[in-house]
């Protein structure tokens, strides 16, 4: 028996080696898919393997290598989709995008939940607090479990970078802004698990990140 309030399980897939995430509640059972990226009926077997009943999926941004999925984790367990609409254009294009780099993507069920900035989501008795976090696509966001000092970042801060702010949507100088947000408010202990590559801090990357040390 574990005395620990959460449930972390980890997998990293495509053609983009993404990272897909599913958090769950030890007291309840209850947990949430984050980021339902490429063969979204593993992410579901991981969470199946956790014993944890997912009723919630969480969207980081909608970029193809993080929504690829979505359609067949919504047709397993039926959970609500969430995303902050101001990527919701990138969303509904995303079977056009996947055709333009030759990936076969499924139409995606619409959103169910919108998200926005201060927002809090419960996942059994575990509390997120949506963060927006513009940059590298406008309706990035940031999920942080305080109590637990996790921030599921998607592709906003990465060990030693950031995320791409050359495509379309992106903007370099709110990215600047959003990881401003990320150092001055959270904790230097807070761990981020970000979309891309392994786990770090945010008090790491304020010693070594050069996209944090220097202008840009």
């Amino acid at each position: 028996m574990t005395t620990e309030p959460a449930k972390l399980a980890m997998m990293t897939g495509g053609p983009l080696a993404t990272n897909f995430f599913v958090i769950g509640c030890t007291a309840t059972g209850e947990g949430a898919i984050i980021d339902a990226g490429w063969a979204g009926d593993e992410i579901v077997a991981m969470a199946q393997e956790q014993e944890v009943a997912v009723t919630k999926i969480l969207q980081t941004h909608a970029h193809i290598d993080h929504v690829a999925g979505l359609s067949q984790a919504k047709q397993l367990t039926d959970a609500p989709i969430y995303l902050h609409p101001d990527d919701q254009f990138m969303y509904d294009s995303a079977v056009v995008q996947g055709q333009m780099f030759g990936y076969t993507i499924e139409p995606l069920p619409p959103v169910d939940v919108q998200l926005a900035d201060g927002q809090t989501i419960e996942v059994g008795q575990l509390t997120a607090s949506v963060l927006l976090l513009p940059g590298h696509s406008p309706g990035s966001v940031g999920f942080w479990f305080e109590e637990l000092g996790i921030l599921f970042g998607g592709d906003v801060l990465f060990a030693g970078s950031i995320g791409r702010v050359d495509l379309p949507g992106s903007d370099p100088a709110a990215m600047k802004r959003s990881l401003s947000r990320l150092t001055t408010e959270l904790p230097d202990d807070t761990q981020v698990l970000p979309g891309h590559g392994p786990a770090t801090t945010i008090g790491m990357e304020k010693k070594r990140n050069p996209f944090l040390l220097q202008d840009w």
